[in-house]
């Protein structure tokens, strides 16, 4: 349970406001909820929340002109995560979300899944027990029908395509480790991006989790857990090589 873990909800509909905090308390977090950006400017002055879930569509001041007003005020000293929602989910919302100052973004109605996935995102305590790293990554190391099928079924191309794969991620992994140890958090959502997309394509469903991971802690522009994170793609990285050698090698018998 999170139940340290206090979240600020932004909502103007009292039955929306209603569900979501019921979705929180049951995902082991405390909620207050206001009901306009102008409101929550005013609760992010007297207490320290960890998340705020920002509507983006709200009467006298939208989730847009909050984020703004909150970013001026925090200056650089200090960044509250805040993750959009809205009711629109159109082509764009994301862009114009993060480009208002927001770190991440789901749709409305909210789902239970996406509430988790980005309250683990943002509040929950990177763990360093290896066991918590395994148990994350409880996915197959490579979907073997779905590679064949993006990859091919004939021993040579498949080869071809599985080394392409191999060579590209090693190096774009070396990439990663320098943008991470240079800070720049734009190359690590970018580079993770592309990463975890061709992984998750080809079959390398573990590999793809950890850059999933690492794209998002690149988007929020706060690199103190991806150091963690990228080891966990590393060694699942060199798990999947191993896998992929054995399962060529065993395709030319």
């Amino acid at each position: 349970m999170s139940s340290h873990k206090l979240i600020l909800l932004a909502e103007d509909n009292i039955v929306n406001q209603k569900v979501a905090i019921r979705q929180l308390q049951k995902l082991g977090y405390r909620a207050d909820a206001v009901a306009n950006g102008r409101e929550a400017i005013e609760a992010l002055s007297r207490i320290h929340y960890d998340l705020v879930l920002m509507d983006c569509q709200m009467p006298e001041m939208d989730g847009y002109e909050a984020t703004a007003e909150i970013r001026r005020q925090e200056g650089d000293g200090r960044h509250t995560h805040i993750v959009a929602m809205t009711a629109h989910a159109l082509t764009g919302d994301r862009e114009k979300c993060i480009a208002a100052g927001m770190d991440e973004y789901i749709s409305k109605p909210v789902k239970s899944d996406e509430l988790r996935r980005v309250l683990e995102l943002f509040c929950k305590t990177p763990s360093t027990d290896p066991g918590d790293q395994a148990e994350r990554t409880t996915a197959p190391l490579v979907d073997v029908d779905r590679m064949h099928e993006m990859m091919g079924d004939g021993p040579v191309e498949l080869a071809e395509i599985v080394n392409l794969y191999l060579d590209q991620m090693g190096q774009n992994l070396l990439k990663l480790d320098a943008a991470v140890a240079s800070g720049n958090h734009l190359e690590v959502e970018f580079i993770a991006h592309n990463c975890a997309g061709t992984s998750a394509n080809c079959g390398m469903t573990a590999v793809a989790i950890p850059l999933r991971e690492l794209e998002a802690v690149g988007r929020t522009g706060c690199l103190e857990n991806a150091p963690a994170v990228l080891a966990q793609a590393n060694r699942l990285f060199e798990q999947t090589r191993a896998c992929l050698t054995q399962h060529m090698a065993e395709a030319v018998r």
